[in-house]
């Protein structure tokens, strides 16, 4: 993933937005493999082409909500708020 410190909050949302598309289209394809039940502790260890893609998902995930805790603190939700919630410059402190 990329580095995401830059990125404006509306940008980290939208991102966000198209990883639950993705997501929700793997699971269907687990679905349609017969794979449904497996959890992730099963195939996140898999070196398929359905699991590297959950992998996947869940790495750029985490590296956005990452950004987001860094950002909103403690408690932070699963979207940042559209004001106040931009990149933090050089030499700006934590919120």
């Amino acid at each position: 993933m990329k580095d995401v410190s830059d990125w404006p909050a509306g940008k980290i949302n939208r991102a966000l937005d198209a990883l639950d598309r993705r997501a929700s289209k793997n699971t269907d394809a687990f679905i349609a493999a017969g794979r449904g039940r497996e959890r992730p502790s099963e195939y996140l260890e898999k070196d398929d082409p359905l699991s590297r893609e959950a992998l996947a998902i869940f790495r750029e995930r985490s590296a956005l909500q990452n950004e987001i805790e860094r950002r909103y603190g403690p408690g932070a939700p699963r979207r940042l708020p559209a004001r106040g919630f931009g990149p933090i410059g050089k030499g700006r402190h934590h919120r």
